[in-house]
Formats: structure tokens, C-alpha cells, sequence
């Protein structure tokens, strides 16, 4: 098991041979491993209590009627600062250990910032959620080069994998259910999913 905290010495994208052979999947933490929107929604409200709720949510720009970015991420960095109090999905761990059991090298992937990185790594291990590298950036896709599969709510990550020709999958929620990509409600059906896709001669 392997974390790295932004800017140390491992470089984005840099990830050992061994990841490679494994097959490797980057998994997203907010709105993949845990329900971050609804915590999310009761913080903005804070600043603004004219904040729609996440059923409502859109794009950045809809976003941004309501507050500025500045806010919005300081809101969101609080929050992940304070990451070890809340609870993952209930399939969380299982997901996880599905795909270690199936072989795969496991890249835990969330767009964060550095002096989140403890809150974050801790979170996991109190969880027992498997990882063997943790990634803290805004830029997922140095990841993309040697992976299989992306999972993510996230439709412009899951833009860009595909456009990297890796499989990009996730959970639905109202700001991705029309993004064209497939995603599911439950993480054991996006498991099947990557279980039907995923080419055999990968998984270890």
C-alpha cells in the first residue's frame, strides 16, 4: 500500500511497473465511495441559503449564480479536512475489495488539496477501504496513460478517459444522468459492469 502526498516525491502519472501488469483502476472518493453532495449542500447553504439542492446542481457555471469558486472549494476543503468523521457507502468496501481480489492495482483519485492528503489517507484506513496509491490533484487524467477503467461521477473526467480510450464508469446522480456515459445506482452493478468490460488476461 502506497500514498503519496501532492507535490512529494512521486510524480503524477509515475506509478510503479507493477500497477501496470496488475491493471490499473483510478477511483474517485466524493460521490463514488462516499455521499459528499448531501453533506456539501448543508455547508453552502451556510454561505448562501439560497443554494439549490444537488438535484438541482449543473455545471460549474450554475454554480457560480450562487457563490463564487473561491468559496465553493473552501466550503469543499473544509469538508475534506474533516474527512475521518463521515462514512463511506455501504458497498464501499466491498467494491474495493472486489477489484483486489480480481487483481487489479487500485489508484484512489480525488481532486484535493495537499493539506488534505492525512484527513484523506486516515479516512481510508479507518474504513478499511483497500487503495494501493493515493493521487491528490486536480487533473486526473496524468493517470490515464497504462489504466483501464475510471470511476467517477464526474462527466469531464469521464469525458477525458474516454477520450484516452479507457473505460469510464460510475455512480448516476442528477449532474451526470444525461452525460452519455454508463453509470449505475448501486457501486455492485458498476462492479458487473467493469466485471463485462474489463478484458480477463488483466486481472492478474
Amino acid at each position: 500500500m502506497k500514498s503519496y502526498p501532492p507535490g512529494g516525491k512521486k510524480q503524477a502519472g509515475d506509478l510503479e511497473g507493477e500497477s501496470l501488469g496488475a491493471g490499473r483502476i483510478i477511483v474517485d472518493i466524493d460521490n463514488t465511495l462516499w455521499p459528499l453532495a448531501p453533506e456539501l449542500w448543508e455547508q453552502l447553504k451556510k454561505v448562501n441559503p439560497q443554494m439549490p439542492p444537488p438535484e438541482q446542481w449543473g455545471t460549474r457555471e450554475s454554480l457560480e449564480r450562487f457563490m463564487s469558486l473561491k468559496d465553493f472549494f473552501q466550503v469543499l476543503k473544509v469538508i475534506h479536512l474533516q474527512q475521518e468523521k463521515y462514512t463511506p457507502f455501504p458497498e464501499s468496501h466491498l467494491f474495493l475489495n472486489a477489484l483486489k481480489e480480481r487483481g487489479f492495482y487500485i489508484v484512489i483519485a480525488s481532486h484535493r488539496a495537499r493539506e488534505t492528503y492525512r484527513p484523506t489517507v486516515n479516512w481510508l484506513k479507518k474504513n478499511r477501504l483497500v487503495f494501493d496509491e493515493v493521487h491528490l490533484s486536480s487533473d486526473k487524467s496524468v493517470l490515464f496513460a497504462g489504466s483501464l477503467a475510471l470511476v467517477d461521477d464526474s462527466p469531464m473526467n469521464l469525458d477525458k478517459a474516454v477520450e484516452a480510450g479507457i473505460l469510464g464508469t460510475g455512480l448516476v446522480f442528477p449532474w451526470n444522468e444525461k452525460s452519455g456515459h454508463r453509470l449505475f445506482k448501486s457501486l455492485p452493478e458498476v462492479l458487473a459492469y467493469l466485471d463485462s468490460k474489463l478484458p480477463q488476461s488483466r486481472r492478474g
